[in-house]
């Protein structure tokens, strides 16, 4: 799916209101930005409260699947 938004003369955009709806983005959701090879790349910034127990039926220590997102998230980020 692509659209078209155009930025204003403050930098803003208006977000298309199906990937608010589809993405669960409502007004003060905050968004990470990323540059990636001249593209430009954002996604909602998740509380941590969001995330509460979703290790729990994993077999493995959660600190041990934290390390290894941390890991991931350094070699994205830093593409």
């Amino acid at each position: 799916m692509e659209d078209v938004v155009t930025v204003s003369s403050k930098g803003q955009i208006v977000l298309p209101s199906d990937v608010r709806e589809k993405l669960s983005i409502g007004k003060g959701t905050k968004l990470v930005l990323m540059e990636k090879g001249g593209l430009i790349v954002m996604k909602p910034l998740r509380k941590l409260s969001e995330l509460r127990g979703i290790l729990k039926d994993v077999e493995r220590p959660a600190k041990e699947i934290v390390g290894e997102l941390r890991k991931e998230w350094e070699i994205k980020l830093g593409d």
